[in-house]
Protein backbone atom coordinates (compact mmCIF):
# COMPACT_ATOMS: atom_id res chain seq x y z
CA UNK A 1 0.00 0.00 0.00
CA UNK A 2 1.56 3.36 -0.85
CA UNK A 3 1.52 6.69 1.57
CA UNK A 4 -1.19 8.55 -0.35
CA UNK A 5 -3.30 5.56 -0.20
CA UNK A 6 -2.44 4.64 3.71
CA UNK A 7 -3.04 8.50 4.37
CA UNK A 8 -6.31 8.06 2.66
CA UNK A 9 -7.39 5.16 4.86
CA UNK A 10 -6.90 6.61 8.29
CA UNK A 11 -8.40 9.79 7.53
CA UNK A 12 -11.64 8.14 6.31
CA UNK A 13 -11.11 5.54 9.43
CA UNK A 14 -11.02 8.94 11.63
CA UNK A 15 -14.28 10.47 10.21
CA UNK A 16 -15.99 7.26 10.78
CA UNK A 17 -14.66 6.29 13.95
CA UNK A 18 -16.92 9.45 15.21
CA UNK A 19 -19.94 9.70 12.50
CA UNK A 20 -22.43 8.90 15.25
CA UNK A 21 -21.84 11.62 17.88
CA UNK A 22 -21.19 15.27 16.93
CA UNK A 23 -21.08 18.66 19.12
CA UNK A 24 -22.64 21.76 17.39
CA UNK A 25 -22.92 25.48 18.16
CA UNK A 26 -19.90 26.18 20.02
CA UNK A 27 -16.58 27.73 19.42
CA UNK A 28 -14.97 24.85 18.43
CA UNK A 29 -15.29 20.77 17.46
CA UNK A 30 -14.62 20.46 21.28
CA UNK A 31 -17.88 22.01 22.40
CA UNK A 32 -21.07 22.54 21.89
CA UNK A 33 -24.51 20.68 21.97
CA UNK A 34 -24.42 17.35 22.18
CA UNK A 35 -26.30 15.70 19.39
CA UNK A 36 -26.43 11.49 18.66
CA UNK A 37 -26.97 9.59 15.13
CA UNK A 38 -29.13 6.50 15.32
CA UNK A 39 -30.55 3.79 12.78
CA UNK A 40 -33.52 3.68 15.04
CA UNK A 41 -33.60 7.59 13.68
CA UNK A 42 -33.23 6.93 10.02
CA UNK A 43 -30.22 8.79 10.08
CA UNK A 44 -31.36 11.86 11.62
CA UNK A 45 -29.21 14.06 14.34
CA UNK A 46 -30.97 14.67 17.84
CA UNK A 47 -30.25 16.41 20.74
CA UNK A 48 -29.39 14.71 23.77
CA UNK A 49 -30.73 16.02 27.19
CA UNK A 50 -29.07 17.00 30.28
CA UNK A 51 -28.42 14.05 32.53
CA UNK A 52 -27.73 11.43 30.33
CA UNK A 53 -24.26 11.01 30.56
CA UNK A 54 -21.72 10.88 34.05
CA UNK A 55 -18.10 11.17 34.17
CA UNK A 56 -17.03 8.37 32.46
CA UNK A 57 -19.61 8.48 29.01
CA UNK A 58 -18.09 11.85 28.94
CA UNK A 59 -14.81 10.92 28.88
CA UNK A 60 -16.16 8.80 26.10
CA UNK A 61 -17.27 11.23 24.18
CA UNK A 62 -14.20 13.64 24.41
CA UNK A 63 -11.87 10.61 23.67
CA UNK A 64 -13.99 9.82 20.30
CA UNK A 65 -14.30 13.14 19.18
CA UNK A 66 -10.66 13.46 19.65
CA UNK A 67 -10.59 16.07 22.02
CA UNK A 68 -8.94 16.34 25.95
CA UNK A 69 -10.67 15.53 28.96
CA UNK A 70 -14.48 16.79 29.76
CA UNK A 71 -15.10 20.23 31.48
CA UNK A 72 -18.63 19.68 31.59
CA UNK A 73 -21.20 16.76 31.33
CA UNK A 74 -24.69 16.42 31.19
CA UNK A 75 -27.17 13.22 31.15
CA UNK A 76 -30.66 11.92 29.04
CA UNK A 77 -31.70 12.07 25.51
CA UNK A 78 -35.07 13.21 23.82
CA UNK A 79 -35.04 9.60 23.52
CA UNK A 80 -34.72 9.02 27.17
CA UNK A 81 -31.48 7.11 26.47
CA UNK A 82 -29.01 6.50 29.35
CA UNK A 83 -25.47 6.15 28.46
CA UNK A 84 -24.25 3.40 30.52
CA UNK A 85 -20.60 3.13 29.86
CA UNK A 86 -17.66 1.80 31.83
CA UNK A 87 -15.12 4.33 30.73
CA UNK A 88 -13.09 1.82 28.19
CA UNK A 89 -15.18 2.05 25.11
CA UNK A 90 -13.97 3.51 22.18
CA UNK A 91 -17.83 5.31 20.96
CA UNK A 92 -20.51 5.99 23.21
CA UNK A 93 -22.75 3.84 21.21
CA UNK A 94 -20.68 1.03 22.05
CA UNK A 95 -22.07 1.93 25.60
CA UNK A 96 -25.17 0.04 27.38
CA UNK A 97 -28.22 2.65 26.63
CA UNK A 98 -31.31 2.16 29.07
CA UNK A 99 -34.09 3.45 26.89
CA UNK A 100 -37.45 4.91 27.93
CA UNK A 101 -40.12 6.92 25.98
CA UNK A 102 -39.63 10.39 24.13
CA UNK A 103 -39.43 13.62 26.49
CA UNK A 104 -39.03 16.97 26.52
CA UNK A 105 -35.64 18.88 28.10
CA UNK A 106 -32.54 20.78 28.25
CA UNK A 107 -30.26 20.03 25.71
CA UNK A 108 -27.23 18.62 26.70
CA UNK A 109 -23.55 21.13 26.70
CA UNK A 110 -20.64 19.43 26.49
CA UNK A 111 -17.02 21.18 26.57
CA UNK A 112 -13.90 19.03 26.28
CA UNK A 113 -10.22 20.16 26.47
CA UNK A 114 -8.83 21.38 23.17
CA UNK A 115 -6.20 19.23 22.05
CA UNK A 116 -4.90 22.43 20.34
CA UNK A 117 -3.25 25.75 21.28
CA UNK A 118 -1.00 27.97 20.11
CA UNK A 119 1.58 29.33 22.54
CA UNK A 120 4.28 32.05 23.39
CA UNK A 121 2.13 34.96 20.86
CA UNK A 122 0.39 38.09 22.31
CA UNK A 123 -3.01 36.00 22.58
CA UNK A 124 -4.29 32.82 22.00
CA UNK A 125 -4.69 33.13 18.16
CA UNK A 126 -1.11 33.43 17.85
CA UNK A 127 1.89 31.20 18.34
CA UNK A 128 3.68 28.62 17.99
CA UNK A 129 1.81 25.72 17.47
CA UNK A 130 1.51 22.50 19.78
CA UNK A 131 -0.80 19.27 19.95
CA UNK A 132 -2.00 16.83 23.03
CA UNK A 133 -1.97 13.40 21.74
CA UNK A 134 -1.94 10.54 24.68
CA UNK A 135 -1.79 12.86 27.14
CA UNK A 136 1.46 14.56 25.98
CA UNK A 137 1.78 18.23 24.83
CA UNK A 138 4.30 18.43 21.89
CA UNK A 139 5.67 21.02 19.22
CA UNK A 140 3.79 20.38 15.92
CA UNK A 141 5.68 20.14 12.60
CA UNK A 142 4.81 19.16 8.91
CA UNK A 143 5.89 16.40 7.39
CA UNK A 144 5.39 18.12 3.84
CA UNK A 145 5.16 21.48 2.48
CA UNK A 146 2.85 23.94 4.77
CA UNK A 147 0.89 26.71 3.79
CA UNK A 148 -1.83 29.27 4.55
CA UNK A 149 -4.28 26.72 3.41
CA UNK A 150 -3.16 24.20 6.05
CA UNK A 151 -3.13 27.05 8.98
CA UNK A 152 -6.45 27.29 7.96
CA UNK A 153 -7.08 24.61 9.91
CA UNK A 154 -5.27 25.24 13.12
CA UNK A 155 -7.66 28.89 12.96
CA UNK A 156 -10.65 26.85 12.89
CA UNK A 157 -10.15 24.45 15.11
CA UNK A 158 -9.01 27.58 17.72
CA UNK A 159 -12.13 29.28 16.90
CA UNK A 160 -9.60 32.20 15.81
CA UNK A 161 -11.19 33.05 12.45
CA UNK A 162 -8.77 32.96 9.20
CA UNK A 163 -5.23 32.62 9.02
CA UNK A 164 -3.14 35.88 8.41
CA UNK A 165 0.33 34.12 8.37
CA UNK A 166 2.38 30.93 8.89
CA UNK A 167 6.00 29.71 9.27
CA UNK A 168 8.46 27.45 10.45
CA UNK A 169 11.50 28.56 12.34
CA UNK A 170 14.21 26.93 14.32
CA UNK A 171 14.10 26.44 17.86
CA UNK A 172 15.13 24.40 20.68
CA UNK A 173 15.38 20.79 19.92
CA UNK A 174 12.81 18.41 21.15
CA UNK A 175 9.81 15.87 20.35
CA UNK A 176 7.47 16.76 18.08
CA UNK A 177 4.18 15.30 16.71
CA UNK A 178 4.21 15.30 12.92
CA UNK A 179 1.39 15.86 10.77
CA UNK A 180 0.63 15.59 6.79
CA UNK A 181 -0.82 18.66 5.09
CA UNK A 182 -3.22 17.43 2.94
CA UNK A 183 -4.84 15.46 5.62
CA UNK A 184 -5.13 18.61 8.21
CA UNK A 185 -6.34 20.57 4.61
CA UNK A 186 -9.15 17.96 4.57
CA UNK A 187 -10.12 16.92 8.39
CA UNK A 188 -8.25 18.36 11.22
CA UNK A 189 -4.86 18.61 13.36
CA UNK A 190 -6.08 16.78 16.09
CA UNK A 191 -6.95 14.01 13.22
CA UNK A 192 -3.56 14.07 11.94
CA UNK A 193 -0.99 13.95 14.35
CA UNK A 194 1.62 11.45 14.98
CA UNK A 195 5.18 10.82 16.34
CA UNK A 196 7.23 12.61 14.53
CA UNK A 197 10.72 12.01 16.83
CA UNK A 198 12.48 15.18 17.81
CA UNK A 199 12.91 18.21 15.89
CA UNK A 200 14.66 22.02 16.50
CA UNK A 201 11.79 23.51 14.39
CA UNK A 202 8.88 24.73 15.16
CA UNK A 203 5.79 25.78 13.62
CA UNK A 204 4.13 29.13 14.16
CA UNK A 205 0.56 30.75 12.95
CA UNK A 206 -1.30 34.30 13.29
CA UNK A 207 -5.12 33.76 13.31
CA UNK A 208 -6.82 36.71 12.35
CA UNK A 209 -8.81 36.80 16.07
CA UNK A 210 -5.72 37.91 17.32
CA UNK A 211 -5.96 41.00 15.55
CA UNK A 212 -9.46 41.48 16.79
CA UNK A 213 -8.29 41.28 19.76
CA UNK A 214 -5.54 43.65 19.61
CA UNK A 215 -7.57 46.24 18.09
CA UNK A 216 -10.57 46.03 20.80
CA UNK A 217 -7.37 46.47 23.23
CA UNK A 218 -6.47 49.63 21.46
CA UNK A 219 -10.13 51.07 21.13
CA UNK A 220 -10.43 50.31 24.85
CA UNK A 221 -6.58 52.34 25.63
CA UNK A 222 -7.97 55.02 23.35
CA UNK A 223 -11.16 55.55 24.18
CA UNK A 224 -10.96 57.13 27.76
CA UNK A 225 -11.52 61.02 29.16
CA UNK A 226 -8.19 63.27 28.75
CA UNK A 227 -7.10 64.32 31.97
Amino acid sequence: MNMSLLLLVLVLDLVLSHDSVRLVGGRSLCSGSLQIQDQSLAQSWAGVCEGALDRRGAEVLCRELGCGAPLLQGALSPLGQTFHCEGNESKLMDCNRTRTGPETCPTLNLTCKEPLRLVGGASRCEGTVEAELRGEWRRVMPYDPWDLEAAAAVCRDLDCGSPVSTEVRRGSYSKVWSVYTDCVKKSSVRECVYDGGSSSSLLQVICSGWFKSRVSSSHNLCSESVQ
